[in-house]
């Protein structure tokens, strides 16, 4: 009895710790899909969070991974209770009814958009999931048979050798490289294949790591980037000839006062 007892319990931990790996984000060696659940739903992410809360107190995370897993667990805590908008956030939406019309709408500071010339409505609390829905209740008290999208905009932060450094809002669908030609393209001397992405003082793309979603066009999603990342386009290293002929001359210099000295040494020696 008590060795099926002890069979039963190693197919559950065998197969709690397949789920674990198994679940969208888990920490550890497979990293987690942030592009993934910036667009999860309000279930979705309460699902998350009690995967997060199981690890974290079961301590089956240790260092590093212990510690990413609480600051996620974090960031969804305060996004199940504040929401996913800020002050000047943007996004576009579009209504469908007897015409197209479009909008793009601004955050204000009370959290709150105007579109389409209707009353104001509140972004507190909504997450980007939800964005389609409490728009869609907010059109519908003023217009009938309408059909409503909504896209939101990422805010990125372009400077270096780009024609016109500065903040830009891009759909998150877009390819980095879009995101450079917003900001008026790249400068004649910009090394693309060596830019670099930060959230705050965390490098988010590295320099090696650019050439390749370049090359692959990488949209804005894929990689992660969210509203108030930095992308920074670094100039081509140049060789400075100047300085390498000062530098040539310096060491013939010495050199040449080098094989004078052991010139006069040795007829010294020799007298």
């Amino acid at each position: 009895m008590s060795s099926r007892c002890g069979v039963r319990a190693s197919i559950r931990g065998a197969l709690l710790t397949f789920a674990l790996l198994a679940a969208p984000g888990f920490v550890g060696a497979q990293g987690t899909s942030q592009g993934a659940m910036q667009r999860a739903s309000r279930s979705e992410l309460s699902t998350r969070a009690a995967l997060l809360e199981q690890q974290t107190n079961s301590g089956s995370l240790k260092g590093g991974a212990q510690t990413t897993a609480l600051a996620e667990l974090a960031s969804i805590r305060n996004r199940l209770q504040f929401g996913d908008f800020r002050v000047g956030d943007r996004f576009v939406i579009t209504v469908r009814q007897d015409s197209v019309r479009a909008d793009t709408a601004s955050v204000r500071d009370s959290l709150k958009v105007s579109i389409l010339n209707l009353p104001d409505v509140s972004l507190a609390g909504v997450l980007r999931s939800e964005l389609d829905e409490r728009m869609s209740a907010h059109v519908a008290r003023f217009l009938r048979n309408v059909t409503v999208r909504t896209n939101v905009l990422t805010r990125v932060a372009v400077f270096g050798a780009v024609a016109v450094p500065g903040y830009y809002h891009a759909s998150p669908d877009r390819p980095i490289t879009d995101l450079v030609m917003l900001a008026g393209g790249p400068a004649p001397n910009a090394n693309l294949n060596e830019l670099t992405i930060r959230r705050g003082t965390a490098l988010l793309v590295s320099g090696k790591d650019s050439k390749r979603l370049v090359k692959d066009g990488r949209t804005l999603e894929q990689i992660d980037v969210r509203s108030g990342d930095e992308v920074h386009i670094p100039l081509k290293k140049k060789i400075n000839w100047q300085f390498v002929i000062q530098i040539f001359f310096i060491l013939s210099s010495l050199l040449f006062a080098l094989i004078s000295f052991l010139q006069w040494y040795y007829d010294r020696q020799n007298n």
